[in-house]
């Protein structure tokens, strides 16, 4: 797992210990392939440090929760790269960082909570 901690000094009057951790997130129930590039990678999250936080992609909502993984997963960045005289580009992989913990979200659809009326007597 990829962690690192931010302790702050004791003369910034804090005792707070900042704690960083990377995430896989996983999306499920999307149909189109190029969802997260039509929507420009913008996301919003609710509730990242509870049991079931909330995602906000677009217009679509995803509920989910954090999972161990099988195993390390390891995410590259992808480079394109001119590679040779005729033109042809080539891609290159470059290690990014790697995790055991997983976000697995899956779509959800929001439902207006419907106020009770108070009974007059």
């Amino acid at each position: 797992m990829a962690a690192a901690a931010d302790e702050r000094s004791p003369e910034d009057g804090e005792d707070e210990e900042e704690e960083e951790q990377l995430v896989l997130v996983e999306l499920s129930g999307i149909i189109d392939s190029d969802f997260l590039s039509k929507c420009e990678n913008k996301c919003k999250v609710l509730g990242i440090d509870t049991e079931r936080p909330i995602l906000q992609v677009d217009s679509c909502v995803f509920a989910g929760e954090y999972e161990d993984t099988l195993g390390t997963c390891v995410i590259f960045e992808e480079n394109v790269e001119h590679a040779d005289t005729e033109g042809n580009n080539k891609t290159v992989l470059k290690y990014k960082c790697h995790t055991m913990k997983k976000l697995s979200m899956t779509r959800t659809l929001l439902t207006e909570k419907k106020k009770k009326k108070k009974k007059k007597k």
